[in-house]
């Protein structure tokens, strides 16, 4: 085994001058607030949970506490550019490759807890696309026994509806992040690791819709439906794919004028042709999985299902590093995906992942590639049907297939 260069523990002294200066622009722009009286005495060295609703969760969940934490982040923040850079520089991130079980990121996490650290994890390793935690996969409860330091549940409440994953700008509501539950190190030895990855489950399960239906917090902002359609793609009143567009806070289908939009505590309103559609997005994205199951791919053999123009092609030389590959087009067929010329037979794919809004990984055999969209292009349709088709290959199991959120 090579020898691990040690990832610099965070900064207690830096990440309190980042609270500091931090602390007004979540309590003015998103109204967050964390509750301190919850995380009051808790002391490195600890293993933190979180569920993930946004993409400043890292600084609401640090809010919380007064030391320094290294969070475990994906592989592709590296590749962030002066962004990625800057998150480097700051909270000095532990990087994860998601198509792999990473035993290089595993032994930097022991490596901080054993020098008295503090490290971060969001379970799922996936912020949320539809207002639900993204899948937590077992495993996390060994990790935790192993580790043999206090593991800290951190809850986020109302972070999907205050800036959800497809929109550039936030909704103005109430959000809040809390220690719901402290599991000792003596509890730890009582429990198995099956017993202990239940627990973290329930404990990070989190529906954002269900909760609201009882809060009713309202959040206000004009275009609460701004880029929908990069995540939804499917019309349920007419069964149609591509055909959705947003605008201001309404959602639509060019093909048959259904039309809803989303109120002030973040659920569909019915306005037109719209007898078929859900009230949540929640609910819709689960009706979009089950037309992408009911497709008959055979039938898209010769001939794409769907295309993009205009995405670039790069591949992952190394943490940091992409080389150009190309610039074309994507299309998904009944048996790959094809990017700019280059095939990726289903089977031989991975895992993927989307990046932010407008970015799909795909992790192979032969290595990584990033695949960058143009804006208000849906990528989640190739990363579904991806999934769909990969699992169909390989005769995996339904209640074991992943679709990748």
């Amino acid at each position: 085994m090579s020898k691990l260069k040690p990832i610099p523990k965070t900064s207690s002294l830096f990440f309190g001058f980042l609270r500091i200066l931090l602390f007004p622009v979540l309590c003015l722009r998103y109204h967050y607030m964390f509750d301190k009286k919850t995380s009051k005495g808790i002391k490195a060295p600890c293993l933190i949970l979180s569920n993930h609703q946004t993409s400043f969760d890292v600084f609401a969940v640090g809010i919380g506490f007064k030391f320094g934490i290294n969070y475990v982040g994906s592989d592709s923040i590296q590749r962030g550019g002066i962004k990625g850079w800057l998150t480097n520089f700051l909270v000095r991130p532990i990087p994860f490759s998601k198509g792999s079980t990473d035993s290089t990121a595993i032994r930097h996490i022991f490596s901080i807890i054993k020098r008295g650290g503090i490290v971060g994890l969001f379970a799922s390793g996936n912020m949320s696309f539809f207002g639900d935690e993204c899948t937590l996969k077992p495993g996390l409860g060994k990790l935790s026994q192993k580790l043999g330091v206090p593991v800290i549940i951190v809850n986020l409440r109302g972070g999907y509806n205050t800036k959800p994953r497809w929109k550039t700008k936030p909704n103005k509501g109430k959000m809040t992040g809390s220690v719901t539950r402290i599991i000792s190190v003596e509890e730890l030895k009582t429990l198995t690791h099956e017993q202990l990855d239940e627990i973290i489950i329930k404990e990070l399960s989190f529906n954002e819709f269900e909760w609201n239906r009882r809060e009713q917090i309202v959040f206000h902002g004009r275009q609460k439906a701004e880029n929908l359609e990069i995540f939804i793609f499917y019309c349920p009143q007419c069964s149609s794919i591509n055909t959705v567009k947003s605008k201001g806070n309404d959602f639509f289908c060019n093909s048959c004028t259904m039309r809803v939009t989303i109120n002030g505590t973040g659920f569909f309103e019915k306005i037109k042709m719209a007898e078929k559609c859900p009230d949540t997005i929640l609910e819709w994205s689960k009706l979009q999985l089950e037309h992408i199951k009911s497709i008959d791919y055979s039938q898209c053999i010769d001939k794409p299902l769907f295309s993009d123009d205009n995405v670039r092609l790069y591949f992952v030389v190394s943490l940091k590093k992409t080389k150009f590959v190309g610039q074309g087009k994507i299309s998904l067929y009944g048996d790959k995906i094809t990017v700019c010329g280059q095939d990726f037979p289903v089977e031989k794919i991975k895992d993927m992942a989307i990046q932010k809004m407008y970015k799909l990984t795909i992790y192979t055999e032969e290595g990584v590639y990033d695949v960058d969209f143009p804006k208000l292009k849906n990528v989640m349709k190739y990363m579904v049907c991806g999934y769909h088709l990969r699992n169909t290959a390989l005769n995996i199991e339904d209640s074991e297939r992943v679709y990748g959120y």
